[in-house]
């Protein structure tokens, strides 16, 4: 006997945002929907939704922008979050962003605007994605060289080698460089390296799809107040560290499969610069020109069409809790 509980868009909106996050009927129908996409146990698929709720709860609870924003924008959030297989640690290296913005329903003449959060894969998190599926064995952590440092590249086998011992660094040093070591299934190891030519790539593709507007991450500062403000590179300005680790990570697999269905922002999403900068969000990730080979569509991820449904605000999402005194029977 069991008594079933329709989570429709109605029922969610009718939630604050904090309460999707303590939901039991939003809780069951994660649990039953990884356990479904896994074919994971009851109990491992409880532990780790209630160790993520746990963790998405403390972000949002960290932010007044989060915590305003849509029931229905947090559910889509947890349940992406939950089909990647990913965390919402934060920390300098999340697997996610979760950055608040505004969107626009309404029109270009009348415009009605929500607040709601978005979530996307880091470049920390697409590398667990790889490591999982298989593309890689491991990817070591990305390394930014200095012009104090000792480095030499050489080509063994048709692979790019590296030689790299850290040297003694001052306020005064200048970044020249990266590189990340990749371990693929067979054993193989290669690096992938950057310079400064490839950082200057990535700044004009961030500016040309930001529609003018610099990252400031590049190593820019705001200069002036009001309408007179502007970004400046100052003498001495560089990218910043973090920053080039994660783009140092994300273009080492630019020739890789895709793991992730395409990702882009929300039509008419805009959004907030101080939240995105401090997580080193760059909305031109999700536009630049990284070129990925597609996965043939057999072999899409199965938690696409849950993420999908997530999404979708006209079909309801139903969650059947069994009443059971059989403590070993399946809660689906």
């Amino acid at each position: 006997m069991s008594n079933q509980i329709a989570v429709t868009t109605d029922y969610i909106k009718g939630l604050t945002p904090l309460e999707v996050l303590q939901d039991k009927n939003i809780g069951q129908h994660f649990v039953n929907k990884f356990m479904a996409v896994y074919r994971t146990s009851n109990d491992h698929a409880v532990a780790y939704y209630e160790r993520e709720i746990d963790n998405f709860t403390k972000r949002v609870n960290e932010s007044e922008e989060l915590a305003a924003c849509t029931p229905m924008s947090l559910f889509v959030a947890l349940m992406q979050v939950g089909g990647w297989k990913l965390s919402f640690e934060g920390g300098s290296q999340p697997d996610v962003y979760l950055i608040p913005g505004n969107r626009n329903i309404g029109t270009k003449d009348n415009p009605v605007w929500i607040k709601e959060a978005i979530a996307q894969p880091s470049p920390y998190g697409e590398k667990k994605i790889r490591v999982e599926t298989g593309q890689v064995k491991h990817a070591g952590s990305p390394i930014v060289v200095y012009d104090c440092d000792t480095y030499t590249e050489s080509v063994k086998d048709g692979r790019t080698m590296v030689e790299w011992t850290k040297g003694k660094r001052t306020p005064e040093s200048r970044i020249v460089g990266g590189f990340i070591l990749l371990e693929y299934p067979d054993g193989t190891r290669e690096f992938k390296t950057f310079d400064m030519q490839d950082v200057s790539s990535w700044e004009k593709a961030s500016t040309k799809k930001n529609k003018g507007k610099t990252n400031v991450l590049y190593g820019y500062e705001w200069q002036g107040s009001g309408q007179s403000a502007r970004l400046v590179k100052p003498e001495g300005g560089q990218i910043d560290k973090k920053f080039f680790e994660g783009k140092i990570l994300k273009h080492a697999f630019k020739l890789f499969p895709r793991v992730i269905t395409n990702q882009t922002l929300p039509e008419n999403f805009v959004p907030s610069v101080e939240s995105a900068i401090r997580q080193g969000f760059d909305t031109s990730e999700f536009t630049e020109d990284v070129s990925h080979e597609e996965l043939p569509e057999q072999e899409q991820d199965d938690f696409d069409a849950a993420l999908n449904e997530a999404k979708s605000e006209s079909a309801p999402l139903t969650v059947t809790i069994n009443q059971s005194n059989d403590p070993e029977e399946p809660t689906f």
